[in-house]
């Protein structure tokens, strides 16, 4: 039997680097997993994944690292069997430039070459480039599917290992419809969001109600780590202005394959590292930025918490903090942060008076403007107190009380 190409350039001790979401080789991670026991101890850098095969036990010969808890990665985390390092996507790109984080194979699902010999990343990236720049071998699954998407970051094929051909359809996410809750605010948010805007969003049903309530803003153009089905929708109500061809930048796309067409070599989505796309000046500059993402909690300071439910790793940092920093830049810019007031059916508030977890994923300081169902809370240039209040009124009416008290507290 023939050896396997992965056998043949994995060694000992190695750091492997996987793509992740559609970046993932679905075939060359099943070949991993196969062969680990007879590789030794190999170190595994993997992010979100959508891949159902790290849910089952893996190998202890594969010593797991991520910076999430996204995906199907997130057993490995809950289980212990993954460590997290909590990071910025653009500080993971720089950690591989410089060596802090090792990178000696990259293992990638990429396009066929072009006619000039040019792999595409299709619609993942990220930090991974960065990884691939500082490899002693990138390892590529070719697949049909992948598509040529716009990007300055391409790989030839003199410097790419073909390892193995696939004709898998790339993974897709069911799209999240909002709930009522999200809908108000995502209507709140859109009040605050003129026409003519750069809007960076995530994925998942409160980005989707956010996109829904801008379906009437014209002029808009969207710089994002994240893109997710809300794009094409915002495209098909001629909400962005698609007579420049750089309008749409992002680092994944994330969702169904109608998404993922847009990502082709005429499309109107363009991809370029998270470092690239929250650069100062470049394309920032000249108009508002509007920075919309969630958290799992904010507390009466404005701290918000976007990675633990209690001790449970569910999230990331992601590029929440670079992009928050970035709207500050911009003129008119605002940092929001939007979530439900309350977890479910209302059982456990997400205004808290301390973030619960002690893990703090963006600072009071990093935040502009708050909303929940119950009104928007601007704490720009607010003291303690002020925002103490302002946020507090967010809060289901139920908690509003202990809130208050809670603040009585701190002022003991």
């Amino acid at each position: 039997m023939t050896r396997s190409v992965l056998a043949q350039h994995v060694r000992c001790g190695d750091h492997v680097v996987v793509g992740q979401t559609t970046g993932e080789p679905l075939g060359l991670v099943a070949e991993l997993f196969a062969l680990a026991a007879g590789l030794g101890q190999v170190n595994v850098f993997c992010g979100y994944s959508l891949n159902p095969a790290w849910g089952a036990p893996i190998n202890p010969a594969l010593r797991v690292t991520t910076y999430c808890g996204l995906g199907s990665i997130r057993h490995l985390v809950g289980c212990g069997a993954a460590r997290v390092i909590p990071a910025q996507l653009s500080q993971l790109a720089s950690y591989f430039e410089s060596g802090v984080l090792k990178a000696d194979v990259v293992l990638l699902q990429v396009s066929p070459a072009d006619a000039q010999g040019y792999h595409s990343l299709g619609c993942a990236v990220d930090y991974v480039w960065s990884a691939a720049q500082a490899a002693r071998v990138i390892l590529v699954e070719i697949n049909p599917n992948v598509p040529r998407s716009r990007s300055a970051c391409r790989l030839h094929g003199s410097r790419v290992v073909v390892a193995r051909a696939s004709d898998i359809a790339l993974p897709e996410v069911p799209n999240e419809e909002p709930d009522e809750r999200q809908l108000i605010i995502g209507r709140n948010v859109a009040r605050l969001v003129p026409d003519g805007a750069i809007i960076q969003l995530g994925i998942g049903s409160m980005a989707a109600a956010v996109a829904r309530a801008l379906s009437q803003h014209r002029g808009l153009r969207v710089r994002s780590g994240m893109v997710g089905d809300w794009l094409p929708e915002l495209l098909d109500h001629g909400a962005i202005d698609t007579t420049d061809p750089e309008a749409c930048m992002a680092s994944l796309a994330v969702g169904s394959r109608r998404l993922y067409d847009f990502a082709g070599p005429h499309g109107p989505l363009s991809f370029a590292p998270p470092a690239q796309l929250v650069a100062p000046g470049g394309p920032l500059a000249g108009a508002p930025f509007m920075a919309i993402n969630s958290a799992l909690e904010v507390d009466v300071f404005g701290q918000a918490n976007a990675e633990f439910v209690g001790t449970r790793y569910v999230g990331a940092v992601g590029g929440q903090s670079d992009y928050f920093r970035a709207a500050r830049r911009s003129p008119g810019g605002f940092a929001f942060i939007a979530l439900p007031a309350t977890f479910g059916a209302g059982s456990t508030s997400r205004v808290v008076a301390r973030i619960a977890s002690a893990y703090v994923t963006s600072a009071q300081s990093d935040v502009d403007v708050i909303v929940t169902e119950y009104g928007v809370a601007d704490i720009r240039a607010t003291t303690l107190d002020q925002r103490r209040g302002l946020i507090a009124a967010l809060a289901e009416p139920q908690y509003r009380a202990a809130l208050n008290k809670a603040q009585e507290q701190v002022h003991a």
